[in-house]
């Protein structure tokens, strides 16, 4: 086992839930991706499309539980690459503010 310490400020959570994401500022049509974690200031989630690093892309994020409210945010994307399914990517972004 490698003894290597995290460097990350806030835990991930696992999680497997619908986003909605849109280039930030834009009137394009929110498409779905599934996250697969998310800390207390970023996300990870499958795409349709790859995104360029840097942009800013705006997330709606379902939870499925009637007592978990939605997270709405605006992230900038740190790392886009194409995911182990075909056509799909993973997107990495830190958040920069709550909607």
């Amino acid at each position: 086992m490698y003894n290597v310490k995290e460097q990350r400020k806030f835990h991930r959570i696992a999680t497997e839930s619908t986003v909605k994401y849109k280039k930030a500022g834009s009137t394009d049509q929110q498409k779905e991706g599934i996250t697969k974690n998310l800390s207390a200031n970023g996300i990870f989630f499958i795409a349709c499309e790859a995104h360029e690093i840097n942009s800013l892309v705006e997330i709606h994020v379902v939870s499925g539980s009637d007592s978990t409210p939605p997270l709405e945010a605006v992230i900038e994307v740190i790392r886009s690459n194409p995911a182990e399914s075909e056509g799909d990517f993973e997107i990495a972004g830190m958040i920069k503010s709550f909607k």
